[in-house]
């Protein structure tokens, strides 16, 4: 035994499928057919995937979306990922993960699985209802030159069970989205929430107790600069006027 602890059935075929080059798909033509491995994936029974190719707009791999939502797989395309959404939902959704797709095809500071947008939102199951879902995105490819992003990976949950309200909670860290600017997010679309980050969750403990930002950041060595910015982006993000609103909405929706 060489203590090398194995991947789960088909994760390997699943990596080299997303570093191998995919040949274009043509408006009209069908996603091309994806290796069996695929298949193997181990997803939870409430879970599906998908990738996206943004230089393309394809779609190029699906993964149990016929066990949550009741679509074949191999039916996915680019456009239905998005039909999908529920119309209350679809414009609080583009407004929230439009500009960090944009921000993330420009920014060179994109790192997979590192950088990682999370919403909740309604999507429509192929029996007509809807189901509450949390996607979680991340980039898949990187150009090598630029470090721009390619390709991204969404991981959705089926959280129905766990949170029915319609309000649409976010998420955004990691580098290159972690300061992204969502001033315009808050006054345009009431019913959204925005749930800070693990780094800020830390930063507004220690602000709850009263340190200063001098202190944090001794604290959890990092910069003076890097908590303000934080304070700011907490701030900017839930619409509220000052920190102790910010605690106060800590408290109301649980958060820690």
């Amino acid at each position: 035994m060489n203590g090398k602890r194995p991947s789960p059935p088909g994760v390997e075929g699943l990596l080299h499928y997303f570093a191998s080059p995919h040949d274009p798909v043509q408006q009209g033509q069908a996603t091309p057919a994806l290796p069996s491995e695929v298949d193997l994936v181990p997803l939870m029974p409430d879970q599906f995937m998908y990738a996206l190719n943004y230089q393309r707009n394809t779609l190029f791999m699906a993964h149990g979306f016929a066990r949550v939502l009741g679509y074949p797989d191999h039916e996915m395309d680019f456009a239905s990922v998005f039909d999908y959404i529920h119309p209350d939902d679809a414009a609080a959704v583009t407004a929230i993960v439009e500009p960090a797709v944009k921000q993330a095809i420009q920014e060179s500071r994109i790192v997979p699985f590192a950088s990682v947008m999370s919403v909740d939102y309604h999507i429509r199951n192929a029996n007509g209802t809807y189901i509450k879902i949390l996607r979680q995105v991340t980039a898949l490819e990187i150009e090598p030159l630029t470090g721009r992003m390619i390709s991204t990976l969404s991981i959705c949950k089926d959280i129905s069970n766990i949170k029915q309200s319609n309000v649409i909670g976010w998420q955004g860290f990691g580098p290159g989205i972690e300061h992204m600017d969502m001033s315009d997010l808050v006054g345009s679309h009431p019913n959204v929430l925005y749930r800070p980050s693990p780094r800020e969750l830390e930063i507004l403990a220690l602000i709850a107790l009263g340190k200063s930002s001098k202190l944090i950041a001794a604290e959890l060595d990092i910069r003076v600069h890097t908590v303000n910015t934080h304070r700011k982006d907490l701030l900017q993000r839930t619409g509220l006027k000052n920190t102790a609103q910010i605690i106060r909405q800590a408290h109301n929706h649980n958060w820690h």
